[in-house]
């Protein structure tokens, strides 16, 4: 009986990663323009929305002004109870929480789309930052991507592999950004990517799908009214099969279609999806996993993996405009007659 498996992991919200003595060097520090809200719990009528202003302060009832620039949020939160309890010692618990990052830029560099300055309402993720720049390009090497911290940490450099967190469904421990902090992602050298799909009308557009890994053209497509899984794996040219060493892919490795990854932006961090894809294709009518806007597919390659499809057929089918339809029929087909020449 046919199963596609789904391994959902959530990772922590915001990216709150607690791993002492780490967490504090990870945890972010309070910057001028930042708009904070301030709860006093034991005396509700306190509560106060503040912004830090030029000098790095903010002005709080009772206690008056005090510096926050700096700080964390558990650093202040001690210092104003510590203030406020002079006045009133009932009040012994404060929360803060923080509404907009006043110098929210982030720098993203290297093998992206459209490498710049952008600005976020909130932190964002890694990957976040990187799909905002248009996503990585063909040749981007998403197992060594560099971010390079700004701000309090500046000059400390943390070298992120992305790959394996994609490959294996986990993002929880990928470093929190701060505002301030570089993106940079390395590629290979000139003439060993494939070209991949870079059309400049869809890097603002916010209706696409991002599609990378070990398939023959690697990039952003548009998202189609009720688009699956396969048929965006299809659109970009179908899986690599990889005969030589070209196109910057070692050829001991090939598509692990068992282990295909969808990474779906969440509420707070983006939730990965584990498909195996030749399962997928056995079911006379598989229900659609149908893809949402800003949706990654990410094909991983795993060492000496037996091909599952004849010759160089396919990719070379599949490089030419023929129909979606009509190239998921061929799919399935091909995969039913790799399957049959296994069993005899």
């Amino acid at each position: 009986m046919f199963k596609v498996k789904f391994s959902v992991l959530f990772a922590l919200a915001g990216f709150l990663i607690m791993l002492p003595p780490l967490a504090h060097a990870q945890e972010y520090r309070l910057d001028k323009g930042d708009l904070i809200t301030v709860n006093f719990w034991q005396q509700p009528d306190l509560k106060t929305q503040t912004r830090i202003d030029n000098e790095g302060k903010i002005d709080l009832p009772v206690i008056g002004r005090i510096a926050a620039a700096g700080q964390t949020v558990d650093q202040l939160r001690r210092t104003i109870v510590d203030k406020i309890s002079v006045y009133n010692s009932k009040i012994t618990q404060v929360a803060i929480e923080i509404n907009e990052y006043g110098s929210r830029r982030y720098f993203i560099t290297g093998a992206v789309t459209a490498p710049g300055k952008y600005t976020f309402n909130k932190v964002p993720t890694i990957w976040e930052a990187i799909l905002e720049a248009g996503g990585p390009l063909p040749s981007a090497r998403l197992e060594s991507v560099k971010v390079i911290r700004g701000g309090q940490e500046k000059s400390q450099i943390l070298e992120v592999d992305l790959t394996a967190a994609f490959t294996g469904g986990d993002m929880s421990n990928l470093p929190k950004l701060q505002p301030g902090d570089n993106i940079d992602v390395p590629g290979v050298p000139a003439g060993q990517a494939g070209a991949g799909a870079l059309q400049s009308n869809l890097i603002n557009n916010k209706n696409t799908i991002y599609v990378f890994g070990y398939v023959v053209t690697p990039g952003i497509y548009p998202l189609e009214k009720n688009m699956d899984v396969l048929q965006a794996i299809i659109l970009a040219g179908g899986p690599l099969l990889q005969q030589g060493g070209g196109g910057g892919v070692r050829p001991t490795r090939e598509p692990d279609l068992k282990n295909v990854k969808i990474i779906s932006r969440g509420p707070e961090a983006p939730v990965v999806y584990s498909v195996n894809i030749e399962n997928y294709t056995k079911q006379a009518n598989p229900i659609p996993l149908v893809l949402r806007p800003g949706d990654t597919i990410f094909i991983p390659g795993r060492e000496d993996y037996r091909r599952f499809l004849i010759g160089t057929t396919l990719g070379e089918i599949l490089r030419g405009s023929i129909a979606i339809v009509t190239s998921y029929i061929l799919l399935n087909q091909l995969f039913g007659q790799g399957n049959n020449n296994n069993n005899n």
